[in-house]
């Protein structure tokens, strides 16, 4: 396959349009993007030219089913079908993507990815769209962490999000029994118990040196 030198031809299309418009040298030059078929080409073209065929170079991408493409075009072309894009992320079912889907496009159907994220009960992802996602369901995602009993998401959670619970949070640091986290969770979140979390800190690092003594 010819390797497409996208930039330059950005800037040969940016040039025609500016004097001529749609003009039969600026479809050429068009063409040749769209005839590559290669999604992130499709995706520069058509949020840096002003003139280009939206339609043409979105049935690219869609096509392509290149999930990172498609949350591209969705976030950075103008006058794009979202609805489509965000069907295509849907579908596929891969919480990395509706995340990113819904932290970058503007007007995403934030419920319907949240529940992509919620089901993987991935508590790294579930920390992250709380953190970066405005209307996030904090309260659910944070449920979602506590179950997983994830020591350091339990932390980030606690220490990250302003709304979170920091109680609960709390809790499953302290009923892992683990001096680190412990500490940690009493030095960097504001709301914390810093008297019992510091008071275990000493209960288990005596315990572990009891335990390492009669070994």
């Amino acid at each position: 396959m010819v390797t497409l030198n996208i930039f330059k031809i950005i800037k040969e299309a940016k040039k025609e349009y500016k004097f001529n418009k749609r003009s039969e040298k600026f479809n050429k030059i068009e063409k040749e993007v769209l005839d590559y078929k290669m999604p992130i080409c499709s995706t520069l073209f058509a949020e840096k030219v002003k003139g280009a065929d939206i339609k043409a170079h979105e049935k690219i991408v869609l096509d392509s089913k290149d999930l990172m493409s498609c949350c591209l075009f969705a976030s950075c072309v103008k006058g794009t079908d979202i609805k489509a894009f965000e069907k295509k992320v849907l579908e596929s079912k891969r919480p990395h993507y509706c995340h990113i889907f819904a932290r970058d496009v503007k007007g995403a159907d934030i419920k319907a990815l949240e529940k992509v994220i919620l089901d993987s009960k991935d508590p790294h992802l579930c920390y992250l769209f709380a953190l970066e996602v405005n209307v996030a369901d904090v309260k659910a995602l944070e449920e979602a962490v506590l179950k997983s009993k994830n020591l350091e998401y339990c932390y980030l959670f606690a220490r990250d999000i302003l709304i979170a619970d920091v109680k609960p949070l709390e809790k499953v640091i302290l009923k892992s029994k683990n001096s680190e986290y412990c500490y940690k969770f009493a030095q960097d979140v504001i709301l914390a118990n810093k008297y019992v979390l510091l008071k275990a800190v000493k209960e288990y690092k005596e315990a572990e040196e009891h335990n390492q003594q009669s070994m």
